[in-house]
């Protein structure tokens, strides 16, 4: 149900569908007998100008990314126990496997970062918790894709803790949070900068034990703010992403799965209370 419920909100909220479907009822009450219909239609087409205008022209979208991509920097403590890295970075296409290859997409960085620092840290182990199935036939799990990766870079099993149980972000955190209060030790979490305030509000609910997170944003999305007047339909997508955080953020608070709306900064590194 709460899977479900904030994909349709976040449907609602993508910048094309939001454009797409104001400008449809715009039109329609437009046409409308009502006066009152008719003037109220003119809200809609406020509503899809500004859509247009934000999303569209890079200074207003990329100032509103960046600022949310650097609202937590990143922290590297010497000697990690260990590195978790969230899913998301692999295609899952099966040819690519069978070939011995892994497919990789946008969020590619995540995984390049990990394994410069298990390369760094020769004692530090991975843990990678993601889908146990392939979400269609033509692909592979999550999970099997990262044991041949990091197989290819010669990165011994031993080092390797992947957990197939996985589907989204929420229990993710649960399973992490398992394994760390198993195992205690400092933690680097690396995931996608705009997806961190996420990941870091739901590790502060969580019980750790002795262990600590500190956080490694990649993938970053932004440059630094500069005024310029480029219009470009590109910029949707990515303020889609923010979109999507920032109604995944008030889903977990409003259902109760974190403790705040967004992640206390006070408490970074990340360490049970």
């Amino acid at each position: 149900m709460f899977s479900t419920l904030s994909k349709i909100i976040g449907f609602f909220l993508e910048l094309y569908n939001l454009i797409f479907l104001s400008i449809i009822v715009y039109f329609l009450l437009s046409k409308s007998k009502s006066n009152f219909l008719r003037r109220f239609s003119s809200f809609f087409g406020i509503v899809a100008l500004i859509a247009i205008i934000i999303g569209g022209f890079k200074p207003i979208s990329n100032y509103l990314i960046w600022k949310f991509e650097n609202i937590i920097d990143a922290q590297i403590p010497e000697n990690p126990d260990g590195i978790i890295l969230l899913g998301g970075s692999f295609t899952g296409l099966k040819k690519a496997l069978n070939k011995n290859q892994v497919g990789l997409n946008s969020s590619s960085e995540r995984v390049v970062e990990a394994l410069r620092l298990l390369n760094n840290n020769k004692k530090t182990k991975l843990l990678f918790v993601a889908d146990a199935t392939a979400s269609s036939p033509d692909k592979v799990s999550a999970a099997e894709q990262a044991k041949t990766f990091f197989g290819i870079f010669k990165i011994n099993t031993e080092r390797l803790v992947i957990r197939k149980i996985a589907n989204n972000t929420y229990e993710e955190s649960i399973e992490i949070a398992k394994h760390l209060k198993q195992n205690g030790g400092r933690w680097i979490l690396i995931t996608s900068a705009i997806h961190m305030p996420r990941s870091i509000s739901l590790m502060q609910s969580r019980d750790i034990g002795d262990s600590i997170i500190y956080p490694y944003p990649t993938d970053f999305q932004s440059s630094i703010p500069k005024l310029n007047f480029n219009f470009s339909f590109n910029n949707f997508q990515k303020l889609d992403s923010l979109t999507h955080e920032i109604v995944g953020l008030l889903a977990y608070r409003i259902t109760g799965r974190t403790k705040t709306l967004f992640p206390n900064l006070n408490l970074i590194p990340v360490h049970f209370n």
